[in-house]
């Protein structure tokens, strides 16, 4: 899903289209104070939060988004937009409308102070979600996710870009539908990923949220993940270049399809000389025996006529 060219110009472009999104998310930025919230008020108040997010908003539904480990920024401006009617979301809408503007940031606080309760990924897409992940497909002109939400999918709290890892594949894969039809929209950052989501096929959008789903690492711990091994598991040297950035927390410089082709060629180019080599060093070493073979005749043929004589 990378561009399909290798070497230099390949290198050139994957980086332009990493840098492509680290732009538009530069642009995004407010210079805004983090939120500060008092959690203990936020967990009274998360009461009724519950039936649908979950207890400590680890909800495991796809139909509604995990709040665990979610940036606090980013809880507060969307409950500020669904109370102002700028996002549109029927239960939002009457849940948010009684919050005071300290409800709000006591909630946020509460919620991001949580821990995530890893997602589940399909290891049949996410290596392909991987790649698209971390490098964003030229073709297509669709910017690198990590861009915005991190190689790691953790997110940018002073720009309000939220926390992917570990969220609910259904619910990430809802939500860029929504993004590309333009159901989600009339507020800055989503206006930023209606003009990236346009770009996704459905099949982009199934890799990616199975891919972002699965970042979560299995520890909790929000620095990092342990995804490569699935990535190397799964996703051929693709996959496996993937995993290790995400393992890593790197910037994604895994192989596009075209260099995994060249590798895999050069691989079959490497055995098929081993295997050249081999034949022929056999065909030696039988040339040889077959040598000494006709040495061996011709001395018993010399004595046999000494012996006649």
């Amino acid at each position: 899903m990378l561009p399909f060219c290798v070497g230099d110009d390949y290198d050139m472009t994957k980086r332009f289209f990493v840098l492509f999104g680290l732009m538009i998310c530069a642009g995004a930025v407010a210079a805004e104070p983090l939120v500060d919230g008092d959690v203990e008020a936020g967990k009274t108040r998360s009461a009724q939060c519950a039936a649908c997010h979950g207890p400590q908003g680890n909800m495991e539904s796809g139909q509604f988004p995990k709040l665990a480990g979610q940036g606090a920024p980013y809880i507060y401006e969307q409950l500020k937009l669904f109370k102002s009617g700028e996002r549109q979301n029927a239960i939002m809408a009457g849940q948010a409308a009684g919050l005071s503007d300290e409800d709000m940031k006591n909630l946020a606080a509460y919620f991001a102070a949580q821990q995530t309760r890893p997602g589940a990924a399909d290891v049949a897409v996410a290596p392909a979600g991987a790649v698209l992940y971390h490098g964003g497909n030229s073709e297509k002109g669709v910017p690198a996710c990590s861009g915005c939400h991190g190689p790691s999918g953790l997110g940018n709290a002073a720009a309000k870009f939220p926390r992917l890892s570990g969220q609910s594949s259904q619910y990430i894969a809802a939500q860029l539908k929504a993004y590309r039809s333009g159901d989600r929209a009339g507020y800055r950052n989503a206006t930023i990923m209606n003009g990236v989501a346009e770009n996704l096929s459905d099949d982009d959008i199934q890799a990616l949220s199975s891919y972002v789903a699965g970042l979560a690492p299995a520890t909790g711990d929000k620095k990092g993940n342990d995804y490569g091994a699935l990535m190397q598991n799964a996703g051929g040297p693709a996959g496996a270049a993937a995993g290790q950035n995400a393992a890593t927390g790197g910037d994604g410089e895994q192989a596009s399809p075209q260099d995994a082709n060249a590798s895999e060629q050069q691989s079959q180019d490497a055995d098929a000389a081993a295997k050249q080599e081999t034949g022929a060093a056999a065909g030696d070493d039988a040339a040889d025996t077959a040598d000494e073979n006709a040495e061996e005749d011709d001395a018993a043929d010399n004595e046999e006529n000494a012996n006649a004589q």
